[in-house]
């Protein structure tokens, strides 16, 4: 996700100055950061086509999706893509 977040920063998609995790989504789709969208499909096809399975699918995404959110979120709010920035302008 840093990656990618990054990429964006560079190419003028993202402000430098995004405040936090959430306020990316004012520039882009955050939530397809980091082949999410591949665990959601995968979380998905492993139960059956149902209301409950859909619950159940969303519970497993969400479980494994929200701790790294919360760290990039961290990761923002603590200056991270300045100081990605910065030492990339460094090399």
């Amino acid at each position: 996700m840093k990656c990618e977040i990054l990429e964006d920063v560079s190419t003028g998609t993202v402000p430098a100055g995004v405040a936090g995790y959430v306020d990316l989504h004012q520039y882009v789709d955050a939530n397809c950061y980091g082949g999410t969208e591949v665990l959601f499909d995968a979380a998905h096809d492993a139960v059956p086509d149902t209301e409950e399975g859909h619950r159940i699918a969303w519970n497993s995404f969400c479980d494994q999706v929200n701790p790294v959110i919360e760290a990039v979120d961290e990761w923002i709010r603590s200056g991270g893509i300045a100081s990605a920035i910065n030492h990339r302008a460094m090399r």
